[in-house]
């Protein structure tokens, strides 16, 4: 199933309503919604992940004031670009609704559906980017690896996390653990610009998960090679001296018990398709997660390299 971007549109008129479904009418991945400026109607529609709100000022039933405001307020999350159409363009643009754009009429459909695509895009790669490592998170992941598989091109799909990070955010607290994330994805930056192409893909699945995509399998084993060494020599630098002279660190388990664990290692799991041809996406993720639990079962930093031509 496709993930759909939404967009709303809110007209009381129904005069845009029309142009716009036609206009988005041909793509499959965009939902439009549209609306009436009724509070009640808008709460049975209204959701977190709207792209862009376009609402046409002309004939507006609800002080856009008011409107403005109701959108902010239930969409606090994440806001979408928020977009009024009127006639009355320079009043719009001296009313003062911070967040808001203005597009004066009449709008030029066909360069308005091109603009609204190329936003998606743009807000979709930005939501992505995790706020921790300022690296690319899942939407991107997923159409970097799409495109390679489509293109039939070469890929490596590196999958590094790290062994007993909860345990050790338990210990040191969300600050350093965020820190301990920084650090990880500044060493996959550097293998890859030391080792890799260019064009290589570093992304964050989230947490301490990271993925890289890279576009030939010749020099993948360099690179975990070199994440590995780079992450356990400097890994000290992430613990107090105690903890370190001990070589662990002591956790309340769920049982309310005082457990040990030892220092963090890194598991890097790689699946490429040297040797089998993935159709989809699906396919490689479950293959991933096949070689990444194999890789967990291995104490200590280690790199999994699947060789799998079944």
């Amino acid at each position: 199933m496709k993930y759909l971007k939404r967009l709303l549109l809110i007209d009381d008129t129904d005069e845009i309503s029309s142009a716009f479904i036609s206009a988005f009418a041909n793509d499959d991945f965009v939902k439009l919604i549209t609306s009436s400026s009724d509070f009640d109607d808008l709460k049975e529609k209204l959701r977190y992940d709207f792209f862009i709100i376009y609402i046409h000022h002309d004939g507006l039933k609800t002080d856009i004031h008011l409107l403005v405001d109701f959108l902010t307020k239930r969409l606090n999350y994440i806001k979408p670009m928020i977009l009024a159409i009127s006639s009355d363009h320079e009043t719009l643009v001296s009313t003062d609704l911070p967040g808001v754009g203005f597009l004066p009429k009449p709008v030029n459909i066909k360069f308005l559906h091109q603009q609204a695509l190329n936003t998606i895009s743009i807000l979709s790669t930005n939501r992505s980017i995790n706020d921790v490592s300022h690296l690319p998170g899942n939407y991107a992941i997923d159409a970097t690896l799409r495109k390679k598989i489509e293109a039939g091109e070469k890929f490596v799909l590196v999958y590094l996390d790290i062994d007993k990070f909860k345990p050790y955010t338990d210990h040191y607290g969300l600050y350093r653990a965020g820190l301990l994330i920084g650090f990880l994805a500044d060493i996959l930056n550097y293998s890859v610009r030391k080792y890799g192409l260019k064009n290589d893909f570093v992304g964050h699945v989230g947490g301490d998960d990271f993925v890289l995509i890279l576009n030939d399998y010749d020099y993948a084993e360099s690179i975990g090679t070199e994440i590995i060494y780079a992450f356990d020599n400097n890994i000290e630098k992430f613990y107090d001296a105690e903890d370190l002279k001990n070589g662990y660190i002591e956790v309340l388990n769920r049982k309310g018990q005082l457990e040990r664990f030892g220092l963090i290692s890194i598991s890097i799991a790689m699946v490429s398709n040297e040797h089998v041809k993935y159709s989809t996406t699906d396919a490689v993720y479950k293959r991933m997660m096949i070689a990444k639990d194999e890789a967990k079962q291995i104490s200590g930093s280690v790199m999994l390299c699947d060789t799998s031509r079944i």
